[in-house]
């Protein structure tokens, strides 16, 4: 178990070769991000890296969806190139051209606006995960263009810390300070109105999130179980799940998991938040085990990772703060993207 972040080289290996185990191929992709991207000497090199795991089918569309995760989350532009490249691919899988989507619009290089719309007009009837992920992508980018959190339309009433209250995490679309006049229920309606926008509805989920405690997880758990417009909501609503990391979730996520017919981006997400879930490890543990022999492979590396990571990092024997250290990589993108080790088991796990 490595202290501190391994060899620059040694974790390019780990990428370049689609045949290492896919947790090692998940921790190395975020502590690339983590511990060389603001080495300006490296950020090249890492772009390079991750571009060509993106680009490489062999690693399949899990691992492929989360290097476009992490080439989002660094905000470079260098990466756009490849993103952009995928996304424009109509034969390739909907998870990861959702996924390059969304790094664009995290990116927010105005060029991308161009790919962006190209792709909304093909995929509006055929595949409306894709559609949709880029509209939100230019509602993100409008929005910011329009000052961002600075507009004076955004401007948070007095004592609405909750609101404001910020993962590291770089969202799809911001929570509203304006919201924290309004009722955890009436968040939760918000969010499960489809005649709203796709952006409300978002702007409504990161402000549940963000509030946070039980009575906003389980407006949360409404929205998942009983949502019937969009996959693409559903998947972030898992993804927010994971964050919160709330033992109230586990049946929500558990019921979406057993769902064969569920997309499988959704399917994906629920067992990585089932994965992040605080105190319940044993019930999660006995699930993950279940599903880590789905018929679906992305499903089933889900599971997977999870497990591994569960086991790398000694998920369950911390508490408090050391809890965060535990999570995976794929569960720690919800939190802060932060690689943390201590020496938990280490001779179970392939070294890098």
């Amino acid at each position: 178990m490595w202290d501190v972040a391994p060899p620059l080289y040694k974790l390019k290996e780990a990428i370049q070769d689609p045949s290492n185990a896919i947790g090692m191929r998940m921790r190395a992709a975020y502590f690339l991000k983590q511990a060389y991207t603001n080495d300006p000497s490296c950020q090249e090199s890492v772009v390079r890296c991750l571009s060509g795991g993106l680009a490489d089918e062999r690693h399949g569309s899990l691992m492929r969806h989360e290097y476009a995760y992490v080439m989002g989350q660094m905000q470079d532009e260098r990466c756009c190139e490849v993103l952009e490249k995928v996304l424009l691919q109509d034969d390739d899988c909907s998870m990861v051209r959702h996924e390059a989507a969304e790094a664009l619009a995290a990116i927010g290089a105005t060029n991308s606006r161009d790919v962006l719309k190209e792709t909304m007009e093909k995929t509006q009837s055929a595949l409306p995960e894709v559609y949709e992920t880029c509209l939100l992508a230019l509602n993100v980018m409008d929005w910011r263009d329009r000052g961002g959190e600075n507009n004076p339309e955004e401007e948070a009433p007095v004592g609405c810390a909750c609101m404001l209250k910020k993962y590291s995490s770089l969202d799809p679309a911001p929570a509203h300070p304006a919201h924290a006049n309004k009722s955890v229920a009436d968040l939760g309606d918000i969010l499960c109105d489809s005649q709203q926008s796709m952006f409300d509805r978002y702007r409504a989920m990161f402000s549940l999130r963000n509030r946070g405690g039980e009575e906003a997880v389980l407006q949360l758990c409404r929205a998942l179980s009983s949502d019937k417009s969009s996959p693409l909501l559903r998947h972030e609503v898992s993804y927010v799940l994971g964050q919160l990391q709330h033992p109230a979730s586990v049946s929500a996520l558990e019921a979406n998991l057993r769902k064969q017919e569920e997309h499988q981006m959704v399917r994906h997400e629920s067992a990585e938040a089932l994965g992040a879930i605080e105190g319940a490890w044993e019930k999660v543990e006995a699930i993950l085990e279940e599903f880590s022999r789905d018929e679906n492979q992305v499903v089933r590396e889900s599971c997977l990772v999870a497990l591994d990571a569960a086991d790398y990092w000694g998920h369950n024997t911390t508490s408090g703060e050391e809890k965060k250290e535990a999570l995976s990589f794929a569960q720690q993108k919800a939190m802060d993207d932060a690689p943390k080790s201590e020496d938990r088991k280490a001779t179970q796990h392939v070294q890098y």
